[in-house]
């Protein structure tokens, strides 16, 4: 390997890191914002749950009036548990790819350290 490859090679990587950085504060960024939506959502939804409560214990509303209104909170907590358990999944598996193709640098490396070290041998002779 040349010295300009290595350049190129560690500029490459180093373009990797960068992208790698900015996807990472961009999740938690967006990940921070959709926590702060379900509470607002939550406090919304507790609110109106509240409010039909008394009505239903008025007898102005019916008792199932109650889990209506509960119900799209129900929902959207269940769609995100989901959205996270899926993406934790996917992270789980990308994770140990990225274990495997590791092992497989590593390797190259070796291979690569003993090819130069046997041209030096042929070299010397």
């Amino acid at each position: 390997m040349t010295e300009k490859t290595r350049g190129d090679v560690w500029t490459m990587i180093e373009s990797e890191r960068r992208r790698d950085r900015w996807i990472r504060r961009v999740s938690v960024i967006a990940w921070s914002v959709t926590g702060v939506i379900l509470l607002i959502f939550a406090a919304i939804t507790a609110s109106r749950i509240a409010y039909t409560m008394r009505q239903v214990e008025v007898g102005v509303a019916p008792s199932g009036a109650v889990w209506e209104t509960a119900m799209p909170l129900v929902i959207v907590v269940g769609l995100i548990s989901l959205l996270v358990a899926v993406l934790a999944t996917v992270g789980v598996f990308l994770r140990l790819r990225t274990a495997s193709l590791h092992e497989i640098q590593l390797r190259l490396a070796a291979l690569e350290q003993m090819l130069v070290e046997r041209e030096k041998v042929e070299r010397a002779e």
